[in-house]
């Protein structure tokens, strides 16, 4: 009778040994899966990453491009302005001998000379001349002082500077960034300044620079027809801590609400295919956070975005 219970219990111990192996081997499979999940994550993320790194380059690369091209076409204005005001000068000594002679026709030697002297003068119509070319260096003095303006901004912006913080006007790096994309911007936005006297603070003005570039930019692209931009700055008190605050607020398309929790995600955008990369907010971003600031977003579909950025000093 005692031996059929022996069979019991080495087959319930075995019976046992069996589950437990079992329930060892699930935990074991359900370890394994969730660890090629999280690896499967990882490399996702790496590629992700790899891919920013290398877009992040390229227009590093470009950034430097657009540095060296600033500095070299400096020269060529430089010269051209000189040229232009020296011009400006020999034109006046021209004008000057013509109203000498037109004042003393009726004391000129030769009345045949002084007739054909205003024949001429009346055939190559001088008089129009006389008007125009003034006006016509004029403007263009003008025009190759504003592309001197646009290459001295455009190299504030591309150049990457040093590794230490520079003491920055906030409001001075807004109006540099706006005269840089201002080809962008005039065709769509009118641009309204709301700037408040704010402290200078310690930044990296080459990066703020970047992060409004990108604001003033997404702006245009969210405006289909005529819009406004408004940029207004201030300070802001927040949990015992004061920040430099500035608003960028456009009127356009607005973003939706399921995705605007995505928009600084590297590579997501809303906008259509060829149009930015998904990098611009991602970076902007970074950046903030990497001045212990931060930027909120707060937007209504076709309504428009403000974004307000916050930087402490």
């Amino acid at each position: 009778m005692n031996k059929p219970d022996l069979y019991r219990v080495a087959y319930e111990r075995e019976r046992k040994a069996r589950l437990l192996a079992e329930h060892l081997l699930d935990n074991k499979t359900r370890s394994l899966y969730d660890n090629c999940i999280k690896l499967e994550s990882t490399v996702k993320a790496l590629k992700t990453t790899q891919q920013q790194l290398i877009q992040s380059e390229k227009m590093a690369s470009i950034g430097q491009l657009a540095a060296g091209v600033a500095h070299e076409i400096n020269n060529p204005i430089g010269y051209s302005i000189s040229n232009l005001s020296m011009l400006s000068e020999y034109v006046d000594s021209f004008l000057l001998l013509d109203d000498f002679i037109i004042s003393n026709f009726p004391a000129l030697a030769s009345q045949d000379v002084a007739q054909s002297y205003q024949q001429l003068r009346e055939q190559e119509d001088i008089d129009y001349i006389r008007g125009d070319v003034k006006s016509m260096m004029a403007e263009t003095g003008k025009g190759l002082n504003r592309v001197k303006e646009i290459v001295s901004n455009l190299n504030k912006v591309s150049h990457s500077g040093s590794f230490e913080k520079e003491l920055c006007d906030i409001n001075m790096l807004i109006e540099e960034s706006l005269k840089v994309v201002w080809n962008e911007l005039k065709y769509c936005l009118t641009v309204n300044k709301h700037f408040t006297g704010l402290p200078k603070i310690y930044c990296h003005p080459g990066e703020i620079n970047q992060v409004l570039l990108n604001m003033f930019i997404n702006a245009a692209h969210a405006t289909k027809d005529k819009g406004a931009l408004d940029i207004t700055t201030g300070i802001k008190q927040e949990k015992g801590r004061e920040f430099l605050t500035i608003e960028i607020s456009d009127h356009g398309d607005g973003i939706p609400q399921k995705v605007i929790n995505k928009i600084f995600d590297p590579f997501f955008t809303t906008k259509p295919v060829g149009v930015g990369t998904g990098l611009g907010l991602s970076v902007s971003f970074g950046i903030i956070e990497k001045h212990k600031g931060k930027i909120e977003v707060a937007s209504e579909e076709n309504q428009g975005t403000t974004f307000t950025i916050y930087l402490p000093y």
